[in-house]
């Protein structure tokens, strides 16, 4: 296929993607004053209530909140936050647009865009576009990153069902909305290299363990997140191929996090506490028993990485400055010394013949692909595929 029948093919992907013409917007990374612009989906505010979501130390509140509210952050809006105190600009998709107007009430137009809406709708992209559009107006575009979240729970899906429990409908529901979402965002992205003077993308996408492992009482929830990497690796590997431009893609994948009260339900305890036992890696039993809280982690600590993801120069050090918990966190669960240990236990070597022993080793989940335990990749560069998990200390199913 020549170049021209690629790009072709592409525009003809876009036009029926969208129908109608997108708003006008170039980059021009070179154009005096250029700043870039970064697309946040799926973020969320719940108003904190101290009797539904308890006192952890991993609870993360907005800081641009009023004083006299206080909002639990997800993962996305917690990287919203981040990029905004580095004074970035924001095209920030939420779960609830009244919410967010109230956050960020004082932040000037300039530096924030708010949108809401069903992120497999096409119309998601128009408005996206407005909003770039409106931003290039102001100042320059340098650069669009995208940090892209669409969550299985918020779009009416409830996790932890086992699958004699789980209707078959929402399974295919879960696959298929996240499906129509990264057709929509892969859709944006070509036509960003192919019309909008995109020479590199960068996609920081968060999903969950469950994107590389089937586990108890997760069908629904983890045919959501392997959809989500299935489609993202084939744009990855797709994208290159048919536009010749770079693209750098990283897979965020948090343990558990304290973003709401979900893991406060007893039901949902409960059936994590099982989900461990039958996965072979069962909870510490001051867990099981009650007298300590499920491993969590800080959304605060996902946007951490995130958004250094997101924001780093090409060649910059990934791994500078970063604090010990983060370290921590990207040990799959585990001390690095110990986790060593599991590695050289799980492969035997018996006549010639090598094979993985995962029973009673490690989990299904630490066994992938362009992952690094104990740190980032050691510097940012073009064209990277790779996996970052972030699992509390205790979380090892």
């Amino acid at each position: 296929m020549t170049d021209m029948q690629k790009k072709a093919q592409l525009q003809a992907f876009i036009d029926k993607s969208f129908g109608a013409k997108l708003s006008s917007w170039t980059q021009n990374p070179n154009a005096k004053g250029a700043k870039p612009v970064y697309i946040v989906t799926g973020a969320s505010f719940t108003a904190y209530d101290q009797a539904l979501h308890g006192e952890f130390a991993t609870h993360s509140f907005s800081r641009y909140a009023p004083q006299d509210k206080k909002y639990l952050l997800n993962n996305t809006s917690a990287i919203a936050e981040r990029l905004l105190d580095k004074g970035c600009r924001v095209i920030l998709h939420v779960k609830d647009s009244a919410i967010a107007a109230d956050v960020f009430k004082h932040v000037p137009d300039s530096h924030i865009q708010i949108l809401d809406g069903d992120l497999g709708r096409p119309e998601i992209v128009h408005e996206i576009y407005d909003g770039l559009a409106t931003f290039a107006k102001d100042a320059p575009i340098k650069s669009v990153g995208l940090g892209l979240y669409q969550s299985f729970a918020q779009q009416g899906g409830i996790p932890f069902k086992t699958m004699d429990q789980e209707d078959v409908s929402t399974v295919e529901g879960a696959a298929n909305k996240r499906l129509r979402f990264v057709y929509n965002m892969a859709a944006m992205s070509y036509d960003m290299l192919l019309n909008r003077q995109v020479d590199d993308l960068r996609i920081v996408s968060l999903s969950a363990l469950a994107s590389s492992r089937a586990t108890y009482g997760l069908l629904a929830d983890a045919a959501d997140k392997y959809m989500n990497e299935l489609a993202w690796r084939t744009f990855y590997i797709e994208g290159r191929a048919l536009t010749g431009k770079d693209m750098t893609y990283f897979q965020v994948n948090p343990g558990i996090t304290t973003a709401c009260e979900v893991y406060k339900l007893p039901d949902v305890k409960k059936l994590v506490i099982e989900e461990a036992a039958a996965d072979g890696f069962p909870f510490d039993k001051d867990i099981v028993q009650g007298r300590a809280n499920l491993p969590q982690i800080s959304a605060d600590n996902v946007a951490w990485v995130s958004q250094k993801l997101m924001t780093a120069e090409y060649g910059a050090d990934l791994n500078e400055n970063l604090p010990p918990y983060i370290k921590q966190l990207l040990s799959g669960g585990y001390e690095l010394s110990e986790l060593k240990d599991k590695f050289n236990a799980a492969v035997n070597s018996d006549g010639g013949i090598l094979s993985l022993n995962l029973d009673n080793q490690l989990p299904e989940h630490i066994f992938t692909s362009a992952t690094t335990f104990g740190a980032l990749p050691e510097k940012m560069e073009k064209n990277m595929y790779r996996r970052v998990s972030l699992t509390p200390l205790g979380q090892k199913f």
